[in-house]
């Protein structure tokens, strides 16, 4: 698969620069919260399954709110430590919960 081996190789290019802090998401399929005309057939499939995709494969989805929060939240940390991250799907998810505490500190 192209796609793949382009991300891959793209991953890869970025984690050798050396930036101070880098962050590579690899979200799994993204549920939009909000409801939108489906681009495809598959996609209104997707949509009217997911309660039960969820349940079932819940590593393999993330809510488009809860990915977008961790995305924002990885911007404006301000780690002292420089580090590079490849967060999979399921690291989204845990650092979404953790953003989801009441109480939680920044």
């Amino acid at each position: 698969m192209a796609f793949a081996r382009y991300k891959g190789e793209a991953e890869n290019t970025l984690l050798g620069d050396a930036f101070p802090h880098l962050y590579i998401f690899r979200p799994a399929y993204i549920y939009p919260v909000e409801p939108r005309k489906e681009p495809n057939l598959s996609y209104s499939l997707l949509r009217v399954v997911y309660p039960v995709f969820r349940l079932l494969f819940p590593n393999q989805v993330i809510r488009a709110d809860d990915l977008a929060r961790v995305m924002v939240e990885a911007a404006v940390q301000q780690d002292r430590e420089p580090q590079s991250r490849v967060l999979e799907n399921r690291d989204i998810k845990a650092w979404a919960t953790l953003l989801k505490r009441p109480g939680r500190q920044s």
